[in-house]
């Protein structure tokens, strides 16, 4: 049986593969979405959503569940288990100017999954399909994607487009020939989760501080905590290349994990509900675009080793780009400018594997410091961090980067940035300012695309646009009294124009955006 009642065919369930069929249909976009389990797989994984990211939920309508199941917070503050004292306090309102969600939410990843689900349930422009993929075959029309039912039936679903979310072992991206590259650290990290009934009186993070290697805890909620251990330290930066996903690791005894527990809880009953075990990598393929027809986005493009806390995170920014991306593919395709589909895609590819490799890059040195600081240079370590933390250009500078809000595109990775006359603001994020009217600057774009017309009035708008005039904006943000700038649906700056004419500003947005 062949069905083709989609535009987009989306193989993994996942976070990743979930958020994509969200942001798809928020542009408007129907999709097949395939996953291989009937029912939800067990584990939290990702400990929690940092703001960057619950800003693109909070776009697609998803923010307030999330904030209503999880922990918001606008500090974080890990305690030493040795002294009871904090080590440093990390201070996320140093963004509330340019954000209102600047902190971090700590909610398991199972529990993210859980509400995206429900969403994907709801929405008239997602349908689910259950099923193993056996084949995945382009041509230059179509993706032809076959998938094995559990009882045993088949079917072959067609699409103008793939997306391979389906996870470090993707069939998708195995389907092309194409697997990670990448490097590892020689060092293991243990991550379980453990239910402690009386934990009322423990800070909710926690750090052995003069352990060689890492031992840390995190309250998910009152009872359930987040351990994170190295079983030995990291003694040498070295890497070691690799070609494919790492190998699993086998699960360690129960009474292992139990001793680690009580060792950074404290000694009270531990009950271990959940544990991984994985190497430190960096790994991604050389594109995520396979072909005309398939891109990838999430563990099935880049894997990063969880120091940080990214990984997730990560892939659901890859969702946001890449639904608009493909909204715009299609839009062009249905006009027959194949150029301008083609543009899109490859935009996407190009953005997103530069971010790959800055968060890998970032994920490494994390590794690096967490594991492989030796006790005897972690007091004047944190010292400094204290000391850092007190001047506000650093607070910001490193909020900005724990939440993930500097990640910025270049105009040299994509054909699509630079259309403008100004290139400095382009591939920047717009902050989330307080307009004049008390909204915010994301309430008021709603995810779409945009002009943002600063101390000016542009001229004929482009059809399908919304115009948002502000008056000024932070220096951050480089845009000034006179400029239009072209704001992508990821409020990405596409294109930058100092009092435009409308012919001008029509060019610029089909640059940015494609056909409108």
């Amino acid at each position: 049986m062949t069905s083709t009642d989609a535009d987009v065919i989306v193989v993994g369930a996942g976070p990743v593969g979930m958020a994509t069929a969200l942001g798809l249909a928020h542009h408007g976009v129907p999709c097949v979405l395939v996953e291989r389990h009937a029912e939800p797989t067990a584990g939290s994984k990702a400990f929690g959503v940092w703001g960057r990211t619950l800003e693109t939920l909070e776009a697609w309508g998803l923010a307030e569940r999330l904030l209503a199941a999880g922990d918001p917070r606008v500090a974080v503050a890990p305690v030493a288990v040795e002294t009871g004292e904090p080590i440093f306090t990390v201070d996320f309102s140093a963004l509330a100017a340019e954000s209102a969600m600047p902190g971090l939410l700590i909610i398991p990843q199972s529990a993210t999954e859980a509400l995206l689900r429900e969403a994907v349930a709801e929405s008239p422009l997602v349908r689910v399909v259950h099923g193993e993929v056996t084949e995945v075959r382009q041509d230059d029309a179509a993706v032809a994607v076959a998938v094995a039912s559990p009882d045993g039936d088949w079917t072959t679903l067609r699409a103008p487009y793939a997306v391979g979310a389906d996870g470090s072992r993707s069939i998708v991206r195995e389907s092309q020939g194409v697997r990670h590259r990448g490097r590892i650290l020689d060092a293991d990290l243990l991550v379980f989760d453990v239910d402690v009934p009386d934990d009322g009186d423990l800070p909710p993070v926690r750090l052995v501080a003069e352990r060689p290697g890492l031992l840390a805890g995190l309250r998910f909620a009152p009872g359930r905590w987040r351990v994170l251990a190295s079983l030995e330290a990291l003694t040498s930066p070295a890497t070691t290349a690799t070609d494919g996903p790492p190998p699993r690791k086998p699960d360690l005894p129960i009474d292992v994990l139990e001793e680690l527990a009580r060792e950074v809880l404290g000694p009270r009953e531990a009950h271990v509900t959940w544990q991984s075990r994985t190497t430190l990598y960096q790994q991604r393929v050389p594109g995520f675009r396979l072909g005309r027809r398939i891109v990838l986005a999430g563990d099935s493009a880049h894997l990063v080793s969880p120091a940080g806390g990214q990984g997730m995170n990560q892939g659901i920014q890859d969702a946001e780009n890449l639904a608009w991306s493909l909204a715009a593919a299609l839009r062009a395709g249905a006009a027959g400018d194949r150029a301008a589909a083609d543009a899109m895609l490859d935009g996407y590819a190009r953005e997103r594997e530069k971010v790959a490799d800055v968060v890998a890059r970032r994920a490494r040195l994390n590794s690096l410091l967490e594991f492989g600081t030796p006790p005897r240079l972690r007091r004047p370590g944190f010292l400094a961090m204290r000391t850092g933390l007190r001047l506000p250009w650093f607070r910001r500078l490193l909020t900005r980067r724990l939440s993930m809000r500097d990640l910025e595109y270049r105009s040299s990775s994509a054909a699509r940035l630079g259309g403008g006359q100004r290139s400095g603001p382009v591939g920047r994020r717009v902050p989330d300012v307080v307009l004049p009217d008390g909204r915010r600057l994301a309430a008021a774009l709603g995810g779409r695309a945009a002009l943002l017309a600063v101390a000016c009035d542009p001229p004929e708008v482009p059809a399908g646009l919304v115009v948002v005039r502000v008056e000024a904006l932070p220096l951050g943000a480089r845009l000034y009294a006179g400029d239009v700038a072209v704001v992508r649906p990821d409020r990405h700056v596409g294109a930058v124009l100092r009092r435009p004419s409308a012919g001008e500003l029509r060019e610029a947005v089909g640059r940015a955006l494609g056909a409108r």
